[in-house]
């Protein structure tokens, strides 16, 4: 009797069932929030791009000089290699340090705006944890160095110019516009390792190094000009080729030498972005968990 009388005065037990509410995003939608989300926290996202971009100034041990210092040894070896027939890049058409320069640059491009959108919620973690503030725009606030970047390189490519007496087209005005799709390429992948590189923090890693091999199958520091067949033609499917050689060519011979690839390159730029944006939308709820 006083066993059942106890069963009686015990409570209820209470049982909670969760359902996802979320409505699952589409592709369009996705890309339709993107730019809403960013357009309301426009003022706060410039205020952090032009933070990190001032940062890109500041704490330099040799100063201005290092800045000018830095694009020059990245280019040192190759320059060398070439000199002593140790690299055959084959007709560049314009002074090689020029050539390869250019080239690193863009790829410099391509690789930084990669990294710095693929680690940019693990280096805004306590704004992730601590605000409202969009993740997407968390995400693509490490742009602010890729502008400084390319910013001093121009600077270094004309002074590398006036020293081999070169002048640059009067195209090298589309310069910008010309590489801004392998930005766009390399954001797109980076909106996909952001949010994957913070559950699992080895992928961007292991991505990273995948990316500096597919540097040796793109014309960065050599022509397209293969006599294998097999190489060659992974040269000409490779989008990257089309968007490294453009923007290169155009600064400083005034030409595009393949407009069907750029185009065809820059239609596929346009559609990783969107798949990454995409991605990034479908499992970003998932991110402040793991930070």
């Amino acid at each position: 009797m006083l066993q059942n009388s106890f069963d009686s005065r015990r409570p209820a037990k209470v049982i909670r069932r969760y359902e996802a509410q979320g409505e699952v995003l589409g592709p369009v939608r996705s890309v339709l929030l993107a730019s809403r989300e960013l357009y309301w926290s426009r003022h706060i996202l410039w205020h952090l791009f032009v933070r990190d971009f001032v940062a890109g100034f500041r704490q330099k041990l040799l100063g201005y000089l290092w800045i000018v210092l830095v694009p020059l040894l990245g280019i040192a070896s190759f320059v060398f290699m070439q000199l002593t027939g140790i690299l055959n890049p084959g007709d560049t058409a314009f002074p090689y340090p020029i050539y390869v320069f250019v080239g690193t640059t863009i790829w410099g491009v391509f690789v930084s705006s990669l990294m710095a959108v693929a680690n940019g919620l693990i280096s805004n973690t306590d704004l992730v944890m601590r605000t409202n503030i969009p993740k997407i725009g968390l995400a693509i606030t490490g742009l602010a160095s890729i502008f400084y970047n390319l910013l001093v390189n121009l600077f270094v490519l004309a002074l590398l110019m006036a020293v081999f007496g070169r002048m640059p087209s009067a195209w090298a005005l589309l310069y910008p516009l010309a590489v801004l799709p392998i930005i766009m390429f390399g954001v797109g992948i980076g909106l996909m390792l952001s949010v994957v590189g913070a559950v699992a923090r080895d992928v961007t890693g292991m991505f990273t190094t995948l990316i500096n091999l597919l540097m040796y199958v793109t014309p960065v520091v050599y022509t397209a000009d293969f006599q294998n067949l097999t190489l060659q033609r992974i040269v000409r499917w490779n989008p990257l080729t089309y968007l490294v050689d453009t923007p290169r060519s155009l600064f400083v011979l005034g030409i595009v030498p393949d407009a069907w690839g750029y185009v065809f390159a820059t239609v596929f730029s346009i559609l990783v972005l969107w798949l990454g944006v995409h991605a990034f939308y479908l499992i970003k709820d998932k991110v402040a968990e793991r930070l």
